[in-house]
């Protein structure tokens, strides 16, 4: 008998395993190289792509501020103030002359303070991960 004879299961398991392996890297590095050109076109740089410390994925300051804001007196009643008492993301009541800021396009409303720690972190509405509108066409 010769050698390959009697070791053909052990051939066949460690170039299975090999295999596995193979594919294995093969399908990280397409996973890792598809978000790495995901994060570079929507605007990382590529010391950020590459780093560790991934920079967070919300919004900037200047886009935050750039959502409607108004007073909770002026919108009780009416558009969307209208049937929502409590804020989602710190579950507290809104209250007279309290700033809450509109979701756009979904029409969620949340404290200025609440949403805007929220949108800092994800771009997407805490109730609906409906993502931000920051500059509405109407």
């Amino acid at each position: 008998m010769s050698y390959f004879r009697r070791n053909e299961g052990t051939i066949v398991f460690a170039l299975a395993s090999l295999a596995f392996i193979a594919f294995y890297c093969i399908n990280y590095f397409f996973r890792r190289c598809r978000n790495r050109d995901v994060a570079l076109a929507a605007g990382d740089t590529e010391e950020a792509v590459l780093s560790p410390n991934r920079p967070r994925r919300g919004l900037g300051a200047k886009s935050i501020e750039s959502i409607p804001s108004f007073i909770y007196t002026e919108a009780s009643g009416i558009g969307p103030g209208q049937g929502e008492l409590v804020c989602v993301v710190c579950l507290n009541e809104y209250k007279e002359d309290e700033m809450l800021r509109l979701i756009l396009p979904c029409g969620h409303v949340f404290h200025v303070d609440c949403v805007d720690i929220w949108l800092s972190y994800r771009s997407t509405c805490p109730i609906c991960r409906a993502d931000v509108i920051l500059d509405p066409i109407y």
